[in-house]
């Protein structure tokens, strides 16, 4: 009885042994790469902050650049005369240099200096900054490969409207038009468009003329076939006289469209806009 005891102890020892033994082995593959994790994700975020700030000072040296393309040969006033491929990579690296200067740099190779922006130039009225550089997660435990980062940063020059980039000029002009009129007007002081209400007596109104010496007539929209009150409503600039002074014919919502989509719309004689 004793001895089964006995062996019976030596087995719960030896199970024992071997699940330490096991967990061992567990912990020495398993915490390894829980420390690679943590390094990589480390470098991820690393990474991420550099490239954020070398993309905000490409966007501020591409958008400066910008600036300075307007000017011609003969301008000797700009900052960095005319814009060419070699300017906008000596003024995108020193961006990046000033931007960078109090950073710390160690999973960049060679640091700021390792920072290149060959292949930016200024092409079609564009700036473009490219920067590229090599990255590698700085950690002694972990060497790991380096790995090639590119940024690209794009600004439109100040050089204007040619005319050319969006349709015919016709696409660009833009005129306005009313809910109640078939024409559009190229200027919104328009004597269609600006009226001067004034409140008359209906006996004034029908003896009075307009501005151009026609009479007034009753609107056909507020009054047609109805009566007209004691008092009106009339324009210097218009032929009818109104019972209500929101009435289509003298309330204007104006709007600015293209020309191009005022389809059967033709000309306002008024503003010029057939001329």
């Amino acid at each position: 009885m004793k001895h089964r005891k006995l062996e019976k102890k030596n087995k719960e020892e030896s199970s024992l042994q071997q699940k330490k033994a096991s967990l061992t082995v567990e912990s020495a593959f398993i915490l390894p790469l829980f420390f690679l994790a943590v390094v990589v994700i480390t470098g991820m975020l690393d990474l991420y902050r550099i490239s954020a700030l070398i993309q905000t000072a490409m966007c501020e040296g591409a958008k400066e650049l910008g600036m300075y393309a307007y000017c011609g040969p003969e301008d000797h006033n700009s900052p960095v005369g005319v814009v060419q491929d070699g300017i906008c990579v000596a003024y995108g690296t020193r961006k990046i240099r000033e931007c960078l200067q109090a950073e710390r740099l160690s999973g960049i190779q060679g640091g700021v200096n390792g920072i290149t922006l060959l292949g930016s130039g200024y092409s079609n009225d564009m700036v473009s900054l490219k920067a590229s550089f090599s990255y590698k997660i700085p950690s002694g435990l972990f060497q790991l490969f380096p790995v090639r980062i590119s940024v690209k940063s794009q600004a439109r020059a100040w050089t204007g409207f040619h005319g050319t980039l969006h349709g015919n000029s016709e696409d660009c002009e833009m005129v306005y038009v009313t809910d109640w009129e078939s024409v559009y007007h190229t200027s919104p002081a328009c004597t269609h468009l600006d009226l001067s209400v004034e409140k008359v007596s209906l006996e004034q109104a029908q003896a009075d003329r307009n501005q151009y010496g026609s009479s007034y007539h009753p609107c056909e929209n507020c009054i047609g076939q109805g009566f007209a009150n004691d008092s009106v409503y009339i324009t210097q600039h218009g032929t009818a006289y109104h019972n209500d002074v929101h009435c289509g014919g003298i309330k204007r919502t104006v709007k600015m469209v293209k020309k191009s989509e005022t389809g059967a719309f033709h000309a306002c004689e008024r503003c010029g806009g057939g001329s």
